[in-house]
């Protein structure tokens, strides 16, 4: 701190931004309110513009933002439709459609509950915003490990748009463009904004005599989004969004006995571009949704309403076990075991609807003194079909679930300007969750219909903040947070009731969290770098965790008496000239499992590591990190223009992540601990600033790294992969 403050210069904010080569001060609005992000006491990463564009281009889906931002991760087994968020360790690997994470979503002040709403492409956006750390006072509900804040480009009088298209390797097309202006000035004001995303399947199924899909792993993925801002006087805005997508690809593609046994590499002679699958696999995803976010601002006040409803349905099924049990004896992608069912399922969701409604009072003006509040609501009704299949084909199990879910929130926040260095901040919520959960079993199931099960629970979250500016270009912070994460509710193990006996629902109860985080934010070197450092901890009581698969082939959710998690966050970025960008971030987290006690069914093939249970033949877990909660995540970007005029320029910009080694499953075993991956990508292009007119030549996975990303553990060391190298050309016009 004392070596950064010596650099710090004591500079107004305007003489920075008129200084030659300034970078400009980073705007967020991760408190509802627009602010200087070294003024907000939270760790906060805001990625906007040109970065955004750079890391999308090739038809990436939002998972293109994992190992980008320090401490967040980002990971699938359902492909497209279905990311799981992790942030500083914290996160659910648990793959059912009614499953809960602590890591929340919010798309336009909306908060979005479902994996396949979570899913929607992030496009057209003015930029994505994550919130590190618990946000149990602002931010919706399930927040006990941060938001991602996903805002797009708001309509106003300006007549303006883009199109944007890019063509790469295995056919892959992504276009997006919008187009937005006045229709009335100063009245109403439009956006419309359009995605089309393609590629080609390029997996091939080397079954010969398999009577479903010869090839995989291609999608068209199509998304719309229309704006109308009115603004019937100065104080009253009101602002409708109508929003749709239509996915129709594959789900994930499983991959047997591509993990050598005994180490977690690929095996001898592994192709990407090949699979052997006797089962089907398809995915088709449509969402829409609607809402209205009104601005009354009455003088002192400002009373802002968001209400919004979501409707979302999927069809998906996979051959889980990645394999054929028809293949040649010694094949690679023989299945082993009894042939009681082929490990091929499939869940849908007819009918997902999510109904929520916020009301914020906050005040207006510059003074010592700001405060928010509001209340919350939030409703969901879901309903899951869920089907196992024999060899043949006919069905094995038949099962659905519906959930209904009923949240209401009440919260304050307020912050004071104690002295002109420093500013106290504090917040209260008071949370309450109840669910109704049903699942019914029509075949293969020993008990044919579950009770309905009734939970509820409440909570009063916190948070308290110190902000002190030890320069006009450098401030620290210290805060401390709570989260809580409702309780979860499941069924599926009633499908294996048929060899083990009746068994009950999975409940897990309510988890809480508290936060501890320090930082310091600053602007260096006469505003040409801004240093960012956060040092943090965080303990979890009632840790949720799904225990997944296992040789039982069930799953079970289980809370952990305690997890712990500490570490460190970085973000530098840096223009010693004007012509060079540079940027690197990266976080180190250390994860936890407290619990002596606590035992998981073991894989059916891997070589375990951690302690047996004797008695139980189960897997003790204590002091094992958490799933999908890498100890390293690292990121690196440079940017290089060359002036052809003051109209023109040709760049380069190369961009890096690393994200370490981490733990696929509960237990730790030698096959399921996933390397490290380095991706790197690469951009070259001529911008006519003019014009409006860019075109670029792009590359992602520059190296072609191919990795195990994630496993199933029942029967087969099966595994799914990262996607190989692409590339292609782009381009973008802008008016």
């Amino acid at each position: 701190m004392a070596l950064t403050a010596g650099m710090a210069q004591p500079a107004l904010a305007q003489d920075a931004a008129a200084s030659s080569g300034a970078l400009e001060q980073i705007v967020v609005t991760a408190e509802h309110k627009p602010e200087y992000e070294k003024d907000v006491p939270l760790a906060v990463t805001s990625l906007s513009g040109q970065t955004l564009d750079a890391l999308s281009s090739s038809g990436d889906d939002i998972r293109f933002l994992a190992a980008r931002v320090p401490s967040l991760n980002i990971e699938s087994s359902f492909g497209r439709t279905y990311p799981r968020f992790y942030i500083r360790g914290l996160g659910n690997p648990d793959f059912t459609y009614n499953a809960q994470q602590p890591v929340s979503v919010v798309y336009d002040d909306v908060v979005v509950e479902n994996p396949i709403l979570k899913a929607f492409p992030v496009f057209d956006v003015q930029d994505v915003e994550v919130l590190r750390g618990p946000q149990g006072t602002l931010f919706g509900r399930n927040t006990p490990a941060g938001v991602v804040k996903v805002d797009s480009v708001k309509p106003n009088d300006e007549y303006s748009g883009f199109a944007d298209l890019s063509y790469g390797n295995y056919n892959t097309v992504d276009f997006t463009a919008a187009v937005g202006g006045a229709i009335v000035p100063n009245k109403l004001d439009f956006r419309v904004s359009i995605l089309e995303e393609r590629r080609d399947d390029w997996v091939h199924n080397i079954n010969p005599t398999t009577a479903y899909n010869k090839n995989l792993e291609g999608y068209t993925d199509t998304a719309a989004r229309l704006q109308l801002l009115f603004k019937p006087s100065d104080t009253l805005d009101a602002l409708l969004e109508v929003d749709g997508r239509s996915l129709d690809g594959t789900a994930r593609v499983f991959r047997a006995n591509i993990i050598q046994k005994g180490t977690n590499n690929l095996v001898p002679g592994f192709k990407v571009d090949q699979v052997n699958l006797d089962g089907d696999n398809y995915q088709n995803l449509g969402t829409w949704g609607t809402h209205l976010t009104v601005n009354n601002n009455f003088g002192p006040v400002t009373l802002t309403s968001v209400s919004a409803y979501e409707h979302g349905s999927i069809r998906s099924r996979g051959d889980i076990d990645g394999g054929n049990f028809s293949a040649p004896a010694g094949s690679p992608f023989l299945t082993p075991g009894p042939n009681f069912f082929s490990d091929e399922t499939s869940d849908s969701v007819p009918g997902l609807d999510q109904i929520t409604q916020e009301l914020r009072l906050s005040t207006n003006g510059d003074g010592r003194f700001f405060n928010q509040g509001g209340f919350f609501y939030f409703h969901e009704y879901l309903r899951l079909n869920s089907y196992s299949y024999n060899t043949d084909g006919s069905t094995a199990v038949s099962m659905n679930q519906t959930q209904g879910t009923e949240s209401f929130g009440i919260f304050d926040s307020a912050t004071y300007k104690l002295t002109s260095n420093l500013t106290l901040g504090a917040g209260v919520r008071f949370s309450t969750d109840s669910k109704d959960y049903n699942v019914g079993c029509f075949v293969g199931c020993f008990n044919p219909l579950v009770p309905t099960l009734h939970i509820n629970d409440s909570s009063t979250t916190f948070d308290l903040s110190a902000t002190y500016a030890l320069t006009p270009d450098m401030n620290v912070y210290g805060r401390v947070a709570t989260g809580y994460l409702a309780p979860a509710l499941d069924g599926r193990n009633v499908e294996f009731d048929g060899f083990s006996g009746p068994a009950p629902l999975s409940v897990a109860k309510a988890e809480t969290t508290t936060s501890y985080e320090i930082g310091l934010k600053s602007s260096l070197l006469d505003h040409r770098a801004n240093l960012n450092l956060t040092a943090y901890a965080w303990n979890t009581d009632n840790l949720q965790l799904a225990a997944v698969g296992g040789s039982s082939q069930g799953t079970n959710l289980i809370n952990a008496k305690t997890a712990i998690g500490e570490g460190f966050e970085a973000a530098f970025e840096y223009k010693p000239i004007d012509a060079l960008l540079l940027t690197a971030s990266g976080s180190y987290n250390f994860t936890q499992i407290q619990d002596s006690g606590l035992e998981v069914s073991q894989c059916g093939a891997c070589t375990i590591t951690n302690p047996i249970d004797p008695v139980t033949g189960n897997v003790k877990i204590n002091g094992n990190p958490l799933p999908n909660a890498p100890r390293w995540v690292v990121s690196g970007s440079a940017r290089y223009s060359i002036p052809l005029n003051k109209d023109n320029e040709i760049y380069g910009l190369t961009d890096w992540s690393y994200r370490g080694t981490e733990n696929f499953f509960l237990y730790q075993a030698k096959e399921f601990k996933g390397q490290a991956l380095l991706l790197g990508g690469l951009r070259v292009g001529y911008i006519d600033h003019a014009r409006g007119f860019e075109v670029a030549a792009y590359v992602h996975n520059i190296l072609d790294e191919v990795k195990v990303t994630g496993a199933i553990d029942f029967d087969n060391l099966t595994g799914f992969v990262n996607d190989p190298r692409t590339y292609g050309f782009e381009l973008r016009y802008k008016f």
